[in-house]
């Protein structure tokens, strides 16, 4: 069993995704640690498969899931989360915009106690340089806003493409997911909270990569709904144990890392 599996959604992706596996493949054999990079390809009708074949036929631990048609996004990672092997998960967005060493700055979150550490744009870290178009950011920031009042206060960037889980909780946490568009991103953070799993939230270095498939104002819409839709299924008992607390509880944060709430998950 590999000890980290790195998962990677794909939706032609032929363009940008050959560098993006070059890098990680390369920072992952020189990092000390069994692994398997998992790309799930959601559908894709360009060259993704032939990509991902060529790269893998010359390179040990890559693996590919491929289905057909296009499901979204939140789908292609359940996919992969599903079915990946390491004790350690890891998404990790196709055009490389975060870049694969910023992974030890979430084993270190995961290594201080949380279950599950996300990289943030959005956190204040004066090491850190996150570049980003600024209609994007104005954008990002107001659907934060609105999440952060409905779902998930006190978490400054649920969108950023590169997450680390431990496996048992990531398999937990997205065998009760439904969302299958970008607005998983929300669900999966919200049922972690639900079930008492800590969150640390890590700023991290993070680059604009050009070809984004985000339409900022369709998609967003669609978020926004998707947003709606979660908030629903947390009313109506969908993300609960039994036992599990009201919607809108906050479990208490200690060093960057939301602690497990005395009276037990949610």
């Amino acid at each position: 069993m590999p000890e980290i599996s790195v998962i990677i959604p794909a939706y032609n992706e032929e363009s940008r995704l050959p560098a993006t596996l070059a890098s990680v493949h390369e920072f992952l054999s020189g990092y000390g640690k069994s692994f398997e990079i998992l790309i799930v390809d959601d559908g894709s009708y360009d060259h993704t498969v032939e990509v991902v074949n060529e790269f893998a036929a010359g390179h040990p631990g890559v693996r590919l899931l491929s289905y057909q048609p296009n499901c979204g996004k939140g789908h292609a990672i359940r996919t992969g989360i599903l079915s990946g092997r390491g004790d350690l998960l890891l998404i990790n967005d196709a055009d490389g915009s975060s870049p694969i060493s910023e992974l030890a700055r979430l084993e270190h979150g995961i290594a201080s106690g949380a279950d599950i550490a996300i990289g943030s744009r959005a956190k204040r870290d004066e090491t850190r340089t996150v570049s980003a178009l600024a209609y994007r950011k104005f954008i990002g920031n107001t659907f934060n806003l609105i999440v952060q009042s409905l779902l998930l206060p006190g978490i400054y960037d649920t969108q950023c493409g590169f997450k680390l889980f431990k496996r048992d909780v990531a398999q937990d946490i997205f065998s009760v997911s439904r969302i299958d568009g970008y607005g998983f991103d929300v669900e999966i953070l919200f049922i972690a909270r639900r079930r008492g799993y800590t969150i640390s939230e890590i700023g991290i270095n993070w680059n604009n990569v050009e070809g984004s498939k985000v339409n900022v104002f369709t998609d967003s819409l669609a978020m926004f709904m998707e947003v709606l839709r979660i908030t629903v299924s947390a009313w109506m008992g969908r993300y609960k144990r039994s036992g599990a607390g009201m919607l809108g509880s906050k479990p208490t944060a200690v060093s960057g890392i939301e602690g497990k709430d005395s009276s037990g998950p949610r």
